[in-house]
């Protein structure tokens, strides 16, 4: 049984909407060395939770929750995993929480603040400024990136270098509007190795028009003849509807790591593994995801 009065174990949140690079950041952190004992805690959308199976760190280290940020359904695993986690005869130095990108962190940090054992170091949000403007104006998810922003510490930011220096200064200025508050850093910087507390704030009161889209997930079985070219021509054809999209794919003959985020596809050769081919993505509910995953199931 942990000591009562130990000191209590720092938290470090990654948020960021779906795509944003959260994955990508957490093994650049990871590499760059962490305490041993670290504990990471995966929380991933999907039924298959691929960003936990691309993570390069010590299996016995790496928890994965499987409720998605759905709801309210993570709340309570966490609530448990947390209380579980704080009862260990050797708790970690320290715990990293990857949310989903459909996550909004205040809700966890409340969570975390509550716990016992726990404290809050920092709230990390990825940002993909490539998307941003596109994402802030979305009357489905706007509000929701626009939090996630405004709960950050430190905004990382990333996929910019393609942005003329004139929209790159309005979307830095439209971040100060949101979070004047935050460091800002590229994805995969950071200042120093040890957690400080989160930087005082002046005290904010919880926003009350707080609305999540109606999330839709699925998971489909995708047959080992599989293209390439198809995939990404029905994931076009039916992008409306469709937020991201992953998993372990065999097609043309390789095997791949396929990720699709903000209308684009990337794949990553990767070793074969056990099982068939599957997607898993989250969307809109409604016909036009409705549709994407008809036409998926008849691939299969």
């Amino acid at each position: 049984m942990a000591e009562p009065d130990a000191d209590p174990i720092p938290v470090i949140l990654i948020a960021g909407y779906l795509g944003a690079g959260k994955t990508t950041w957490l093994n650049a952190y990871l590499r760059d060395g962490v305490a041993p004992d670290t504990l990471v805690l995966v929380n991933d959308f999907g039924t298959i939770n691929v960003d936990a199976e691309l993570i390069d760190y010590a299996g016995e280290r790496l928890l994965k929750l499987s409720s998605g940020c759905l709801c309210c359904s993570l709340s309570d695993e966490l609530g448990t995993q947390l209380s579980r986690i704080g009862r260990w005869p050797a708790p970690p130095a320290a715990l990293i929480i990857e949310t989903s990108g459909v996550a909004r962190p205040r809700r966890i940090a409340d969570l975390i603040r509550v716990a016992r054992r726990f404290r809050l170091a920092r709230i990390v949000t990825l940002v993909d400024l490539a998307s941003l403007a596109q994402r802030l104006i979305d009357s489905r998810v706007g509000e929701l990136v626009a939090d996630q922003i405004a709960s950050a510490d430190t905004l990382s930011l990333n996929r910019g270098d393609d942005l003329d220096d004139a929209e790159r200064e309005r979307l830095m200025r439209r971040l100060h509007s949101l979070n004047p508050h935050a460091q800002v850093a590229h994805a995969g910087f950071r200042t120093g190795r040890r957690e400080r507390a989160a930087p005082k704030r002046p005290l904010t009161l919880r926003r009350t028009d707080e609305r999540d889209p109606d999330w839709q997930r699925f998971a489909i079985a995708l047959p080992s003849s599989l293209s390439r070219q198809t995939l990404e021509a029905l994931l076009t054809e039916h992008a409306d509807g469709l937020a991201r999209a992953k998993g372990f794919l065999q097609a043309d003959g390789r095997h791949y790591v396929f990720q699709w985020s903000g209308g684009q596809a990337e794949w990553t050769p990767t070793a074969p593994r056990p099982g068939a081919s599957q997607l898993v993505g989250i969307g809109f509910a409604g016909a036009p995801l409705d549709a994407l995953i008809a036409a998926l199931r008849a691939l299969a």
